[in-house]
């Protein structure tokens, strides 16, 4: 087997396994792939390059690629998303058990009943009233008028 095949091989399993079982997550996979993969690149243009060229370069291009892509990645990553359940934010809910400013209560909303606790400021609900959600905090939801 040629140090380019190898090197081929050795990326297509890297980056595959950043990509299905990592999901983006480490990003080292990633990067040690992409140096494979540039190493197999030049193993084709440079087909009597020996093993120990290859794996010079093998290291050298991954570490390159680590320095230079890992910060970039790492912001992309840690970039604020849009948080699932903002959707519920101003929504009705159906108060289900009383909610006061010393008791948490419960309420109905998207066909499932939450743990709701009172905003800041606000006044209790009782059974059947109508509250709106102004925020979320895990799986409860904090209600006002």
């Amino acid at each position: 087997m040629s140090p380019a095949l190898f090197y081929l091989l050795l990326a297509v399993a890297l980056i595959g396994m950043e990509l299905w079982i990592m999901q983006l997550s480490v990003f080292w996979f990633m990067f040690i792939g992409l140096g494979a993969l540039l190493t197999s690149l030049v193993g084709w243009l440079f087909p009597q390059m020996s093993w120990v060229s290859a794996t010079a370069l093998f290291l050298v291009f991954s570490v390159i690629i680590s320095v230079a892509l890992y910060r970039p990645l790492k912001r992309w990553q840690n970039k604020p998303g849009a948080m699932p359940g903002n959707d519920a934010l101003g929504q009705s809910a159906q108060v289900t058990q009383p909610i006061s400013a010393n008791k948490q209560g419960k309420v109905l909303w998207s066909g499932s009943e939450w743990p709701a606790e009172l905003a800041a400021e606000e006044e209790a609900f009782a059974v059947g009233e109508t509250a709106v959600i102004r925020k979320l905090e895990g799986i409860r939801l904090i209600v006002g008028r």
